[in-house]
């Protein structure tokens, strides 16, 4: 993204009407997350927001992302975990490891619309929750989503499709009340969707129209993000070229000679696999390795071929081979089925995993 910008730059494309950058960052509900401040850092400016609107003092200390909190799991550190917003299991390199980072907590609370793999792995020695949650679409309130062009829109509440699950505000709310009865903190009036739409008006820049949404229903642009001036948020109200040294990137890795891709099939959402069948790519099952012209001639490899792919974590076994029009030394293999031969190592930046993610 970093080098589309400075291409950008360089064309003079950033800075001016009808023209500029848009990131295609994957379902609204991530794109939204980043925009209130859910990152891995929090800004200055909501950190203090948050403190001033809400009359608390946030702690300081540094907390952990995701891979760190269950890393902390693996080393026996974590007690119990309330775990909400998907598969988390699945959304983790390193399969076997991940498992076992679970196990090693004794109680796991799960707030979920679906039945996944992560509420059956990690299960020999612990004991989960499992609170059945709404879908968007079954909300009993009306809901907020930023699309992918920086609207924010207004979903009306959804269908009474059960009547077994709660929203997960009305959960967390309830837990919050029960464990924390002496706070001057008002959890009940954060059961309103209405409240939390006021908080995050007043604390998180751009979105003050979020405030009155629910009454005046009228999607609005965050603000900030159009540029009709070549004019930046930085010390010198110009744009910062960033480089990067790729050379640092090169793959030299004697015993594992192959960079691996994982992807996402055509039949499947996040980590939750509708069909096993991938249209994009012309395969009928999901357990193949897809590999390259030239490498299948190296390797004397056919497709149909049942091979065995290991990393230095892992192996899948009696793999499928299928051609595919991939360049030398690359492979490509499903997400998350390929977790298991994925390392752990993150970028130092945005804290993500060397994988597809869900």
């Amino acid at each position: 993204m970093e080098a589309i910008a400075n291409l950008s730059l360089l064309r003079g494309m950033i800075g001016k009407p009808h023209a500029g950058l848009l990131p295609l960052r994957g379902h609204s509900n991530v794109q939204g997350i980043g925009t209130i401040g859910v990152k891995p850092v929090l800004s200055k400016q909501v950190f203090d927001a948050m403190e001033q609107q809400l009359g608390i003092a946030l702690p300081t200390t540094p907390g952990m992302d995701t891979l760190a909190c269950l890393t902390r799991a693996h080393e026996g550190g974590i007690d119990a975990a309330l775990i909400m917003g998907g598969n988390l299991y699945e959304a983790t390199p390193d399969s076997q490891w991940a498992a076992q980072a679970m196990d090693r907590i004794a109680c796991k609370v799960f707030l979920t619309t679906t039945l996944n793999r992560g509420h059956v792995h990690g299960l020999d020695n612990s004991e989960a929750i499992i609170l059945p949650v709404t879908a968007r679409d079954e909300e009993w309130q009306s809901t907020t989503q930023e699309s992918m062009f920086n609207y924010v829109r207004l979903s009306d509440g959804g269908i009474n499709r059960l009547d077994n699950v709660k929203p997960e505000v009305e959960i967390l709310c309830e837990l919050a009340r029960r464990l924390i009865p002496a706070s001057r903190f008002d959890f009940e009036e954060f059961k309103k969707h209405d409240t939390i739409r006021k908080a995050i008006a007043r604390i998180v820049p751009g979105m003050a129209a979020l405030e009155d949404i629910g009454i005046a229903k009228q999607e609005f642009h965050v603000q900030q993000r159009l540029l009709h001036r070549p004019t930046f948020k930085t010390a010198t109200g110009k744009a910062r070229f960033t480089t990067h040294d790729w050379r640092a990137h090169e793959h030299s890795n004697q015993q594992y000679p192959f960079q691996l891709m994982s992807v996402r099939s055509e039949g499947q959402f996040n980590s939750i696999i509708y069909e096993e069948s991938d249209s994009y790519r012309g395969a009928s099952h999901r357990w193949v390795v897809f590999i390259g012209r030239d490498d299948l001639a190296r390797l004397a490899i056919v497709p149909g071929q049942k091979v065995t792919l290991r990393s230095g974590v892992g192996a899948m076994r009696e793999l499928e081979v299928h051609e595919f029009d991939l360049p030398a030394g690359n492979l490509m293999a499903y997400y998350p089925e390929a977790n298991v031969l994925t390392g752990r190592a993150t970028d130092p930046r945005s804290k993500t995993p060397a994988f597809k993610p869900g």
